[in-house]
């Protein structure tokens, strides 16, 4: 077997959480490595709302006016944006030094050096990885959290379907953020640009026990 590679600080998942994380000591001028599980950046999934502390953090990051180019002021106190998820991901990320994204590594498990007492990662191809610091960014079926043996995830109780519509000549909605109330069901309306516009409908749960 191939001795396990040794290095201080690994970030877990190359989310939103973890590519911030990564930036954020990058500015401060500390080396970490960033370990995704797929084969590309995981910029699936539609747009978020950013409010003011949000915008004021991607400022300390430095990529706040980047993402303003593309997203749209709505009316209402403060600083509030939709944002694309896919163009916060992809900016986090080039601003990352080259090789501090790790793609393909799918981690089986997370256990205790008995000498040293750092957490070395055991990978599916068998390789293994040493971290003097470990922070967990993996979210969902976190290798991480089993590791560390936290409580045991909830399951909101509803669904939420959000989605992105283009249009191909200028919407004209105000830029706003509409809700509409029904019976048990939310719909709500944002622009995040001209021609994009965020929608998300909340639904109530799934019957006890049936969850996706």
């Amino acid at each position: 077997m191939d001795a396990a590679e040794e290095l201080d600080i690994v970030i877990v998942g190359a989310g939103i959480c973890g590519l911030a994380t990564a930036l954020a000591l990058h500015r401060k001028g500390i080396k970490s490595v960033v370990l995704e599980r797929s084969e590309r950046l995981r910029a699936s999934g539609a747009a978020i709302g950013i409010l003011t502390n949000g915008w004021r953090a991607l400022d300390q990051l430095g990529v706040g006016s980047r993402l303003r180019q593309t997203a749209v002021l709505q009316q209402g106190k403060g600083e509030a944006r939709g944002v694309k998820r896919s163009d916060l991901i992809d900016i986090l990320a080039q601003d990352l030094p080259r090789g501090t994204i790790r793609l393909g590594c799918h981690i089986l498990f997370v256990e205790l050096d008995p000498l040293t007492n750092f957490p070395i990662l055991q990978f599916r191809n068998g390789r293994t990885l040493k971290a003097k610091i470990l922070i967990g960014c993996d979210g969902e079926n976190s290798a991480v959290a089993e590791f560390l043996r936290l409580k045991p995830k909830k399951v909101f109780p509803a669904r939420v379907m959000r989605g992105l519509t283009y249009y191909p000549s200028p919407h004209g909605f105000a830029p706003e953020f509409v809700k509409t109330h029904g019976k048990d069901v939310v719909f709500g309306r944002a622009p995040i640009s001209e021609n994009l516009v965020y929608l998300v409908l909340l639904l109530p749960g799934y019957p006890k026990g049936i969850y996706f």
